[in-house]
């Protein structure tokens, strides 16, 4: 993966040999469908000032994250959820900014992706 990669290719392509391009769609397609409510509890607990809302939205952001390469957005959460785990409100929102920066450009890059892959019923 380089620096300019939002999404580690190589890790769509560990879906692909796991379970075929089926696989690789249906998480890519998780990921944008689902996502958005781990954001939302990650944001609602910084503004909120409770770090158990945003410890949960960020642990759970942080697997799916790995599983389809967003490796920024990975190392973010989990700093995210690190702060939260610490009580450290500060820290907590001094983090989301770049949270959701790489959250953006993971969804961008994303539905690109996504654009490309065949559709499957579910």
């Amino acid at each position: 993966m380089t620096d300019s990669q939002v999404i580690d290719p190589q890790a769509l392509e560990r879906l692909k040999e796991w379970g075929g391009e089926k696989l690789a769609s249906q998480m890519v397609r998780l990921f944008l469908k689902n996502s958005g409510t781990r954001m939302d509890q990650i944001r609602k607990g910084v503004n909120e000032e409770d770090p158990d809302e945003t410890e949960r939205g960020a642990h759970s952001l942080k697997s799916s994250a790995a599983n389809i390469g967003a490796e920024r957005l990975r190392t973010l959460a989990t700093k995210i959820e690190s702060a939260s785990l610490d009580q450290d409100l500060d820290g907590m929102r001094s983090l989301l900014p770049e949270v959701e920066g790489a959250y953006a450009s993971a969804m961008d890059e994303l539905r690109s992706l996504e654009e490309d892959m065949p559709h499957y019923e579910s």
